[in-house]
């Protein structure tokens, strides 16, 4: 199935509030990464939590439910790659409660491999995150559908070991 380009009027958003901090950061990706990156992500069902777009240089990165922008990652070509050596991270405690830097690199590195790139990658998890809050902090972060991008080692052929 061929993805639809995301644009900024293809889903209800809000602009990224006043209270925002900016991350130095290093990534970098191929002409080919880049091409899927540009699609963006629409949601799909009523699970997906992010709305993603590409508009110039940024990449938008938007809560589903409330329009939210949450990130925004300045991404420039050099040569024959795309470099990523800034992001901006929502800080209105209001709309994002997250405070760690940190693990906002982690987060959007991982909505890139898994909501752009189709790949798997393990979700970040905040620092003292109970065990048994995990699931309920996956449905959080990323919707519905919490098993993408997750592998269960305990089965063989259906078979718990």
């Amino acid at each position: 199935m061929t993805r639809r380009r995301a644009a900024s009027d293809s889903w209800p958003i809000k602009p990224m509030p006043e209270q925002q901090k900016e991350l130095a950061l290093d990534g970098m990706f191929s002409a080919k990464e880049m091409a899927d990156i540009q699609l963006g992500f629409i949601p799909q069902q009523p699970g997906d939590a992010w709305f993603v777009y590409m508009s110039g240089e940024w990449l938008y990165f938007h809560r589903s439910r409330t329009g939210t922008c949450v990130y925004q990652l300045h991404i420039v070509p050099f040569e024959d790659r795309f470099y990523a050596q800034e992001a901006i991270v929502n800080r209105n405690p209001a709309q994002y409660r997250n405070e760690d830097d940190a693990y906002d690199v982690q987060m959007i590195s991982y909505l890139i491999d898994h909501l752009l790139l189709g790949r798997f990658a393990q979700l970040p998890t905040p620092k003292g995150l109970r065990e048994q809050d995990q699931g309920r902090y996956r449905r959080d972060v990323m919707g519905k559908k919490t098993d993408v991008g997750r592998v269960d080692l305990g089965k063989v052929n259906g078979r718990s070991q």
